[in-house]
């Protein structure tokens, strides 16, 4: 759901209507939209880490490294080509970016200071995948070398901390990278809540959920001094793009917890029609830029509605054949890396 949210987002211009009416600002919020990604994988991942038995390294990073790089390696190869066919001529390949990019250091230099490179074949969405994938990387660590749940916690949102500081004065990669974990990690806070069915409510959370809000105030120092500066660009810019994750991780989880308390009311109706998608849903998200975004090989069509929504089955189409028929053949093939075969997850 949350990934087809961000393919409208890309989608719809300012001045897009229906019926009349103007929709361009129900679809304001992918940055949001990726908040809640990050709080979903921290859940997920965690969840399937205590529950699988085999805990190795060796385990853990096949896993994670198969299910990231197999769809982008297809997806980065049809970028190139797309690439191509926009320019009518074989184009550079950029080695350097993609190097870059498979070192998981992408991020949007438009957005956000110091970045290392911008996504591969300007795919934006890419951006999050860096953050995804480190994330995956520290969490292991953090498994690893501290037993104490309640250390973990102290660990993770402490280092938050630091980094949120260090990061209103240097601001770049790893800081940045780590300042965000500590939404990763609320995640991993729920869910292993859920797991063991303790009580979710804002004051179990009020650790993980402070920290989070002394992240923010610390990012809104930053907003402060560029505000003295002369140099606030916007809300969607740093430095208030940082704060406003931030406070988006707050109000998601906020939201999360009172709708529990509320029995969860139409979240079946609201949810389910969606769960088809949830198998796709990664390879849509890496790959509706190059379908929808920057799509115009129907414009031929009078109809924008039907025009919008051919680019949208043509995605579904390939994120099924990538995510359904190939990836797991793929991932067979690479099963003998490991004593048994790897289950898709």
């Amino acid at each position: 759901m949350a990934a087809l949210y961000v393919v409208i987002h890309h989608s719809v211009s300012s001045s897009t209507t229906l019926f009349g009416l103007n929709i361009a600002l129900m679809f304001r919020f992918g940055e949001e939209a990726v908040i809640l990604f990050f709080l979903l994988s921290g859940f997920v991942i965690n969840f399937s880490f205590v529950k699988t038995k085999d805990k190795t390294f060796q385990t853990y990073f096949f896993k994670r490294a198969t299910r990231i790089y197999i769809p982008l390696l297809i997806v980065m190869v049809l970028g190139y080509f797309m690439e191509c066919y926009e320019a009518g001529e074989v184009v550079n390949a950029q080695p350097r970016e993609l190097l870059l990019n498979l070192l998981m250091l992408q991020d949007i230099s438009s957005l956000k200071p110091n970045v290392v490179v911008d996504p591969y074949m300007h795919n934006s969405p890419l951006w999050s995948l860096s953050y995804e994938w480190w994330f995956y990387m520290l969490y292991f660590q953090v498994q690893k070398h501290i037993s104490s749940s309640n250390r973990k916690d102290m660990f993770v949102f402490g280092l938050a901390i630091v980094s949120a500081l260090t990061y209103v004065y240097f601001p770049v990669f790893l800081p940045r990278l780590l300042m965000y974990m500590g939404i990763w990690w609320l995640g991993v806070i729920l869910s292993n809540k859920y797991m063991k069915n303790d009580e979710i409510t804002l004051q179990s959370l009020a650790m993980p959920l402070a920290g989070i809000v002394v992240v923010f105030l610390i990012c809104g120092f930053g907003v402060y001094r560029a505000s003295l500066s002369g140099t606030l660009r916007g809300m969607g810019v740093h430095p208030v793009l940082e704060m406003r994750d931030h406070f988006s991780a707050l109000m998601i989880v906020a939201v999360g917890v009172f709708w529990k308390s509320k029995g969860w009311i139409f979240f079946d109706r609201m949810v389910r029609p969606f769960l088809i998608f949830a198998p796709i849903s990664y390879v849509v998200y890496i790959s509706h830029y190059y379908f929808v975004v920057r799509a115009h090989y129907f414009s031929f069509m009078t109809n924008q509605a039907l025009e919008f929504m051919a680019y949208v089955m043509l995605m579904l189409a390939f994120s099924y054949i990538v995510e359904i028929i190939i990836y797991p053949k793929i991932l067979k093939g690479f099963s003998g890396v490991l004593r048994a075969p790897v289950r898709v997850t």
